[in-house]
């Protein structure tokens, strides 16, 4: 059986990257999410805070702004800034699932590695009501601000995997699991991650 790699995508609010740290945690296994933002940063030569940014933008608004860089000599290396900053993306998530089995939160990670790794991947989401809440308590900032910062990151995070997949951003199908922790722990959370794997594992 080929290498398994764990991906865990999410919805704003909803702990998915505390989940899947607590599962890496627990596993004893490499966990990454920030920082495959900055190895593609540093890989690419690009800053931390573009890269943060390409992530968090619409596909429509980054398409926009690669013909227009294009049109106006916006390169980097010889090619436009935005696909340096797309496929040094690609290479990191590649490089950390070159590194042994491990856990990535987001980035497109499940598709990108499907046809070379035995990924095992989940969706983590919630109730609006309760993922507001959380976004206050952790972002320090009202529930109008939580709302509309939900919904501006959650549009770009569904459009930048849209574009690059042929899965459907958060929907039930595109996922081995899709788990709504609102009624359980973070930890109890991670740990029925871990009970499927392993569950996985005697059925294969």
């Amino acid at each position: 059986m080929s290498q398994r790699i764990i991906t865990i995508g999410r919805r704003y609010g909803s702990g998915g990257r505390r989940i899947g740290r607590l599962v890496a945690e627990k596993l004893g296994l490499p966990f990454f999410d920030k920082e495959i933002i900055t190895r593609a940063a540093k890989e690419s030569g690009l800053c931390d805070e573009f890269m943060e940014n390409f992530e968090q933008t619409p596909t429509s608004s980054l398409l926009y702004s690669l013909v227009l860089n294009a049109q106006n000599g916006a390169f980097f290396g010889g090619k436009p800034v935005e696909l340096v900053a797309y496929e040094a993306q690609i290479n990191a998530v590649r490089s950390a699932a070159a590194g042994g089995e491990c856990v990535i939160v987001g980035r497109c990670a499940d598709y990108i590695l499907k046809d070379e790794y035995d990924v095992a991947s989940f969706f983590i989401t919630g109730p609006v009501e309760w993922r507001v809440k959380n976004t206050c308590e952790w972002d320090g900032i009202s529930e109008k601000e939580a709302l509309a910062k939900m919904n501006r990151i959650d549009k770009a995070r569904a459009s930048y995997h849209n574009y690059h997949a042929d899965t459907k951003w958060g929907a039930a199908d595109a996922y081995e699991v899709c788990l709504s922790p609102h009624k359980m722990t973070f930890e109890h959370a991670a740990d029925i991650i871990i009970d499927y794997l392993s569950a996985r594992n005697n059925v294969e």
